[in-house]
């Protein structure tokens, strides 16, 4: 199938424009073909939000309305703010045919170097699978994939695609450091890898982009510039026979895991 993944500059705090710009990445999308448009995380707001987030969390929802509208002719997976008993969070929305069709509430918040996110959000709970266009999937965010446990955790639930949606700065080292673990990730767990990651400045700090897509071998199906806004089209494969010829999928034990990880934890106590 035929996915578009748009590495966007979204503005900061102001979500009419930015729908704007999701708007027309959407529509060209279903016009070149695509049955999903994948988004980065915080996509519809921007990123460094601090404590514009709770003010900003019912306008977002009113434009997360509008967009899971366009979603009737083709799939939408974007990252924006959520409200739920009072607590925020930074989430990920799938959207399908009119309706919301799986969210992901980010787990692993990061609070070292420029990362201060438990400040604002609240964090996620769980790492699900649903069906969607692509087949069985799992969608995590950013910090989340940087955890093998995440990755693991989905693959053990049958996940064929793992999404990633990322607002990742530039730092030295950043772009291999990604590819090695959107590869290994591919690789390890016989899933296909997706990998959107956003472009753009926010009050100094450059977001890279590199937004790819990894077969379940792990080899690089295609990939985005550098730094700069750019969408590309990939042309995601079932093949069935890498997942069959996985020792993972063929082989693993979740319940000694489960036995090993409770008895790690009790001795922790």
């Amino acid at each position: 199938m035929q996915i578009s993944l748009a590495q966007i500059y979204p503005t900061l705090g102001n979500i009419a424009e930015n729908y704007q710009l999701l708007e027309r990445e959407t529509l060209a999308a279903q016009k070149a073909g695509a049955q999903l448009i994948i988004f980065p995380e915080l996509a519809l707001t921007g990123y460094l939000l601090k404590d514009q987030v709770y003010d900003l969390l019912q306008t977002a929802g009113e434009y997360l309305a509008r967009l899971t509208k366009l979603s009737e002719k083709i799939d939408i997976l974007l990252g924006s703010i959520e409200e739920q008993n009072s607590r925020a969070y930074n989430s990920a929305f799938y959207l399908s045919r009119g309706q919301l069709l799986h969210t992901h509430r980010k787990v692993y918040l990061p609070t070292y170097g420029m990362f201060d996110e438990k400040r604002y959000f609240s964090a996620g709970s769980r790492f699900a699978v649903f069906a969607a266009a692509p087949g069985k999937t799992a969608v995590l965010l950013c910090e989340d994939a940087w955890h093998f446990s995440s990755a693991y955790l989905a693959a053990a639930a049958g996940a064929e695609n793992i999404i990633i949606l990322s607002s990742s700065p530039y730092r030295e080292g950043i772009q291999d450091r990604w590819h090695s673990i959107n590869q290994n990730i591919a690789y390890n767990f016989a899933v296909n890898v997706i990998y959107c990651n956003r472009a753009g400045v926010e009050d100094g700090v450059t977001f890279w982009g590199g937004s790819a897509a990894y077969g379940r071998d792990g080899k690089l199906l295609a990939r985005a510039a550098d730094l700069e806004p750019r969408t590309i089209l990939v042309e995601l494969k079932n093949d069935p026979e890498k997942r069959h010829d996985s020792v993972f999928v063929r082989d693993e034990r979740p319940e000694v895991v489960l036995k090993e990880l409770q008895r790690i934890w009790q001795a922790e106590l």
